[in-house]
């Protein structure tokens, strides 16, 4: 099968969006004596978008007329042995949408519209002959039908779906309706609450006048299904309560419905096995006439355990090279077939040793893909490609896990990567990755310091020919379930070449332009939106550049959009070429440029920046299906301003002497830069800084500082506070680069934002409450100034009338303990004693050992009756007053005469305190006493007549103050010593 491929001029889309293109343009040219001069830009509009220009044209008559033949490929399957290959793999059920019940019935319209897969919860299968399944798309679409005939009851009991034309535009028409009992009912027809027409009789045939006639309207439903890049209808169903005659489906997910990962790949091995002899079968698909077969060669490689793991010697079991069924561990063994590991395809032998090597897969073991990836490579170097032969290599690695024994190792992961680097870039193989592990995402970048899964779409992208990030085509491919992992591999395959058509660069060919994820096309875009154009060659002006004329057609050109994926195909480049024509002495220039152009505009959450990229990539593709493009433009850059910064930041509470940290302060400030949200708690996230994806910060560097109220910069805390302060949450946006000449757009300036006003710290203070206390006179001072008894309850935190208690406060940091210390008076003491003066106690205050009295609210309690406090100029000294109170001593005098005086002798504690007078057979009341125990003495030289009987003693005490003694004299004598016959009545008759 020896069938020509004609590589023609690649194709080169212009984005261009001006109707006259400048007369000169810089144009490059993709590799030497292409045929192709290409050129892509980017400029700036005012209203923030920016327009995306792509040119290219054939030169000369030569366009590139390389001859292609069906290159013979060697593929090495690195396929994954690993214990886990036993576990289950997902796969799909399909159950036909029924409403449940007796009355059980197929969906409406209206039912399957939610479930379509164009806009809906993509739940719609239809079944196609071959018993596979297909996603479908509905559209819904309302359709007028003119009435006639109809009478006013008919118009009435439709008003729901009553329209009229009106310019053009199809208006809801409201019917009211009036009923009557002896006379013709009423009816008023109305549009936008204008009446259009009165009339009466309900069986009246209405004369609708210039609004004639009207319209009912119905839901038209399609139904259809894209194959190939073919769309075909399946149905069309009108009415939102109709059931299609089509069944369709609902499609459900098992993660176990599809055997195991095992089976499931050597299920889709032997497809892609069968695949691959197919093609090397030739055109005629007979093995037995090689005349046209092609030399596709396969190997198999099986990679699972190391040497040693753990102290155990595994002895790289499963981990080995497969000629048949024959299996050669990895070490010599293995080496010593490398040369007899491709299987020709085009004989039985070959296409048997693959089946039975295939079916010899097991499951046990490790992952060391990096020992799989090696033995691959020495594969190819014990098969080199003869000088002057044309072969092409692919290594295909199919993995269930993370690289290493047990969870992601790195060591593993990046020795793995050098051996898919040394295959890629030494024996010039492509190498696809496939992953079927939980999470195992193709559309990822992944991300070495991330969780198990992110590490491992890190490592699958880099280990395939992306060599680092997403791209398509992609050649790092995941799946889920059995079906997805056989249609990988039948993708694979098809990118085998096969013999079959000549294809020139022609109106096949595809310009494809994948706009970088920081742009999008504006909301709304559509292929019609695209400008396509083309350019006829008039000549050359005096700088030797050629001249344009707009041809006002686009020959052919069409643009369609896919996602963010703008595609222009239908130009031909071949029959275009731009050049002269020479005929006899006349030179004249013939030919065409294609020129397209379109509107990207910032994605909504890029921050900006400058030189930045606004796409992908873009290149000239030589048809629909090739994978790599033939021509690749130069990427322009543009600059994105970066938007405002607005920054709120939280009041914060902390105790007297308290201190809170700068990651504190930053904690619930709310940062914008425009309308994007920045999470301070995420800061310092590898994967998604500030919760940001990646692309949205690419192109910019985000500082936040915190500082004080005097500008200073807080790096780690505020601490010994005692006054309230305010503190600024300061951020910051700086683009990483200035912006070059070269970049379209007003270069992006760093941008900054802070709180205003500043946010506030409020130090919460204790607030203390004491009360008088009473203490009688010559009682002592509590044991170590012990006044703790006059501290009313425990102490309050506040902050102005707010206590650090109330609802909605929140407080930073511990509650600080209170040392609280007391001093009475000492003036008013006297040898540790209360005198009969109110005595001052102080209080200090402390937090560790500082006093903190000037920061501590005293309230005093007030007494009951008022006891004259007054609030000291120094808080806390004092904090509240030692009323003092005094005991009350009665004297009686019984048996003595009644108008003759006797004198006692007053004892305190067995000392002498004081003399009292009694006359006669009376009491006298001694006052403000101090505590102590009392005793009474007759003084006989006064009552020498008399025995004295002085009574027992008694105690006066702060519980029992009042006390009293009885003297009883019994008369001796009736006669005076002397004529003294009066003393003073008593010596405390006045206080002291």
């Amino acid at each position: 099968m020896k069938k020509t491929k004609i590589l023609s001029l690649l194709l080169c889309l212009s984005l261009f969006c001006a109707l006259i293109v400048p007369g000169t343009r810089a144009y490059a040219d993709n590799e030497p004596d292409s045929g192709m001069k290409i050129s892509k830009t980017a400029t700036a509009n005012a209203d923030g978008s920016y327009t995306i220009t792509l040119e290219a044209f054939a030169t000369g008559y030569k366009v590139i007329t390389e001859q292609k033949t069906d290159i013979p490929t060697d593929i090495v399957l690195v396929i994954d042995q690993s214990g886990s290959m036993n576990d289950p793999i997902g796969g799909y059920t399909y159950t036909a949408y029924r409403t449940g019940g007796y009355n059980s019935r197929n969906y409406h319209n209206d039912e399957y519209y939610p479930l379509r897969h164009n806009g809906g919860s993509e739940n719609l299968w239809h079944k196609l002959n071959n018993n596979e399944y297909i996603a479908v798309s509905v559209e819904q679409k309302m359709v007028y039908t003119a009435i006639s005939g109809w009478s006013n009851r008919k118009y009435y009991d439709n008003q729901n779906s009553l329209y009229c034309l009106v310019s053009g535009e199809y208006k809801s028409v409201a019917v009211r309706r009036q009923g009557h009992f002896l006379s013709a009912d009423e009816y008023w027809y109305t549009v936008d609450g204008q009446q259009i027409l009165y009339t009466t009789g309900d069986s009246s045939i209405p004369n609708f006048g210039q609004y004639a006639p009207l319209y009912q309207s119905v839901k038209k439903y399609t139904y259809s299904y894209t194959l190939n890049g073919v769309t075909t209808v399946i149905e069309e169903s009108f009415g939102d309560g109709s059931s299609p005659d089509t069944q369709f489906y609902r499609r459900d997910y098992s993660s176990s419905a599809g055997g195991t990962r095992l089976n499931a790949l050597k299920n889709a091995a032997t497809t892609f096995a069968n695949a691959v002899a197919a093609k090397a079968a030739g055109a005629d698909g007979d093995i037995s006439t090689p005349a046209d077969n092609v030399n596709h060669r396969i190997a198999v490689v099986g990679f699972a355990s190391g040497q040693y793991y753990n102290g155990t010697n595994y002895n790289y079991g499963n981990t080995e090279v497969f000629v048949g069924s024959n299996q050669y561990k990895y070490g010599s063994a293995a080496q010593g077939q490398y040369g007899n590991a491709f299987q020709d395809m085009n004989t039985s032998t070959g296409v048997g040793n693959v089946s039975a090597s295939i079916g010899a897969l097991s499951a046990e073991g490790g992952t060391l893909i990096n020992l799989g990836l090696e033995m691959g490579n020495g594969i190819f170097g014990a098969n080199p490609i003869a000088e002057g032969e044309k072969r092409n290599r692919v290594v295909i690695v199919f993995s269930d896990g993370v690289p290493g024994w047990k969870g992601y190792d790195s060591n593993t992961a990046n020795s793995a990567i050098t051996q898919a680097g040394t295959a890629k870039n030494t024996y010039g193989a492509t190498v696809y990755s496939i992953g079927i592990f939980p999470g195992a995402d193709a559309t990822s970048a992944g991300n070495q310091n991330g969780n198990e899964t992110e590490k491992a779409n890190w490592f699958m992208q880099r280990v395939s020919s992306n060599t680092q990030y997403p791209q398509s085509p992609s050649y790092y491919l995941s799946a889920a379930d059995a079906g997805t992992l056989n249609s990988i591999f039948q993708q694979i395959s098809d990118q085998i070449e096969t013999g079959g058509t000549t294809s020139t660069l022609t109106s096949d060919a595809v310009v494809k332009d994948i706009i970088s994820p920081q742009f999008t096309l504006p909301a709304g875009t559509t292929a019609a939106n695209i400008t396509v154009e083309t350019y006829a060659c008039t000549g050359k002006n005096a700088n030797d550049d050629y001249t344009w004329s707009n041809n006002n057609s686009t020959m052919g050109a069409t643009a369609s959009i896919s996602g963010d994926q703008v595609n222009v195909t239908g130009f031909n480049f071949s029959e275009n070429y731009v050049g002269t024509v020479t005929e006899g002495d006349s030179v004249t220039y013939r030919g065409h440029k294609l020129v397209i152009s379109f509107k990207v505009q910032p994605k909504a959450g890029f921050l900006g920046g400058n030189e930045v990229y606004t796409n992908t990539s873009a290149g000239i593709y030589e048809n629909g299906s090739a994978e790599n493009p033939l021509l690749t433009f130069d990427r322009p850059t543009v600059n994105v301003p970066i938007k405002d910064v607005t920054v709120t930041a939280k009041d914060k509470n902390v105790y007297l002497k308290g201190e809170v940290t700068a990651d504190q302060l930053k904690d619930g400030s709310e940062i914008s830069v425009g309308d994007v949200k920045l999470d301070l708690s995420k800061a310092a996230d590898t994967d998604k800084p500030y919760g940001l994806d990646s692309w949205q910060t690419e192109y910019v560097d985000i500082t936040v500082t915190v500082k004080d109220k005097d500008g200073n910069v807080i790096s780690d805390k505020l601490d010994n506070l005692t006054d309230d302060t305010t503190y600024t949450v300061e951020v910051t946006v700086t683009p990483k680069t200035t912006g070059s000449t070269g970049s379209a757009g007003t270069p992006a300036t760093e941008k900054s934002g802070k709180n205003t006003p500043a946010a506030n710290i409020n130090v919460f203070k204790p607030e203390l409450t004491f009360k008088d206390s009473t203490a009688y006179y010559g009682e002592s001072v509590p044991a170590n100034n012990n006044y703790s008894g006059n501290k009313v309850g425990s102490e309050t935190w506040k902050h102005g009338d707010t206590a650090s208690t109330d609802a909605g406060v929140t407080m930073l940091g511990i509650k600080p303990t209170l040392d609280i210390s007391y001093t009475p008076d000492e003036s008013k003491l006297e040898g540790g004693k209360y005198t009969k003066q109110d005595v001052p106690v102080s209080a200090t205050v402390k937090i560790g050992t500082e006093n903190v009295n000037e920061h501590t609210t005293f309230v005093h309690q007030d007494c009951d009756p008022a006891c004259g406090w007054t609030a000291p100029a120094n808080p806390g000294a004092p904090a509240f007053l030692i009323h003092i109170q005094t005991c009350t001593l009665r004297i009686t005098k019984q048996g003595g005469a009644g108008d003759e005086s006797y004198v006692f002798d007053v004892y305190k504690d067995g000392k002498k305190y004081s003399e009292v007078t009694v006359w006669g057979n009376s009491t006298e009341i001694l006052v403000e006493l101090p505590i102590g125990t009392y005793t009474i003495s007759e003084n006989q030289g006064w009552s020498w007549r008399y025995y004295a009987n002085n009574g027992s003693s008694t105690e006066l005490t702060a519980q029992n103050p009042t006390g009293s003694i009885t003297c009883v004299n019994t008369k001796n004598n009736n006669q005076w010593l002397n004529g003294f016959s009066e003393v003073v009545r008593n010596i405390f008759g006045t206080n002291h």
